[in-house]
């Protein structure tokens, strides 16, 4: 076997490019919610708890044939690591080549899986929002920071609001989105406040009870659509990971239009979904294919959960910038 290449966050990082991204994943994801004939084959994650340190370690296999991307990711997630200044992520994606499963290369996750979760939360907001003004973020560690990179420079966002539990946290990003997007941005001490102006809402938190409940926000927020005019508002919510987790309430939850990632997952790994019994209305892929339409009527959540399809299509994308930096290197 030859040497396997390793590509390092740094590599990852500019290797990988939302816009192209979000197109590789958009198409993923239709091809995911397409059943057999769509080419994707993905298994629920695996999970070894190790419940003594509050941790566990998952496998994420996939393969998704129109993307020549077959790979596997291996995750440990610890969410006290942020009292050690630990990252609460740590992961790893291994490439494979699909025709005779040698390994092509080992790579950095914590980046991929950051950028891969934000960009399909972009994904559902291009198809079930039309304002994107102001953004409200709850939470401010790497998904957070990671989602608010995102929207800010797919969407004409004016403004971002941001709560964290912890307010230093808050004031961190809040700092970055200033300093570095240039955009306006206000740290809150409460989640009403924060989002009951939002027409985006970005959760991303390790909430294990609700934090954002029906009353929190307006009923509706205005918007143009397919030329008459409705009222809606997107959530985007990418935290609670576990079944027994939660961080919307299931009033909302019941309240609200539910657009999912992968059905399966989320009726099996979703606390959000589990707990409250609300219906799911569609896939966001076959809001995508065109299959379901977006609802137009009600405030609107996409819960992800994150899955094994997004991890492969984008360590093949860094892959195969790295090989073609590597032809443009040779004299």
């Amino acid at each position: 076997m030859n040497n396997i290449p390793y590509y390092g966050p740094a590599e990852v990082k500019a290797s990988l490019k939302y816009e192209e991204l979000v197109s590789a994943l958009e198409l993923a994801l239709a091809d995911f919610s397409k059943g057999p004939e769509g080419g994707v084959s993905q298994p629920l994650r695996a999970t070894a708890e190790v419940t003594k340190f509050n941790g566990f370690l998952a496998a994420m296999p996939a393969y998704v044939s129109s993307r020549q991307a077959l790979a596997c990711k291996l995750v440990t997630f610890y969410p006290n690591n942020t009292a050690k200044d630990l990252d609460t992520h740590m992961a790893h994606i291994l490439l494979f080549d699909e025709t005779s499963g040698e390994i092509k290369a080992i790579m950095d996750g914590e980046v991929i899986t950051a950028m891969r979760t934000a960009a399909v939360s972009a994904i559902a907001t291009k198809y079930l929002a039309e304002k994107y003004e102001i953004l409200a973020v709850l939470g401010s560690g790497v998904q957070a920071t990671a989602h608010t990179e995102a929207f800010c420079k797919m969407f004409p966002i004016k403004k971002v609001n941001i709560w964290n539990h912890r307010t230093e946290g808050a004031e961190k990003l809040a700092r970055y989105v200033k300093e570095s997007l240039g955009i306006e941005v206000q740290v809150f001490t409460d989640v009403q406040s924060c989002v009951e102006e939002a027409d985006i809402i970005n959760a991303a938190t390790f909430a294990t009870e609700p934090i954002l409940k029906e009353y929190s926000m307006k009923p509706w927020v205005h918007i143009n659509y397919r030329r008459s005019s409705y009222h809606l508002r997107i959530l985007t919510a990418v935290g609670a990971p576990r079944p027994q987790w939660q961080e919307l309430s299931a009033e909302l939850m019941n309240n609200s239009t539910v657009y999912v990632d992968s059905f399966l997952s989320a009726t099996k790994e979703s606390g959000d979904v589990i707990k409250s019994g609300a219906k799911i209305y569609a896939e966001i892929g076959e809001v995508i294919l065109g299959t379901k339409k977006a609802e137009i009527n009600k405030k609107t959540i996409f819960k992800s959960l994150g899955l094994a399809l997004e991890d492969a299509v984008s360590a093949r994308l860094v892959f195969d910038v790295m090989e073609q930096n590597k032809k443009t290197a040779k004299p």
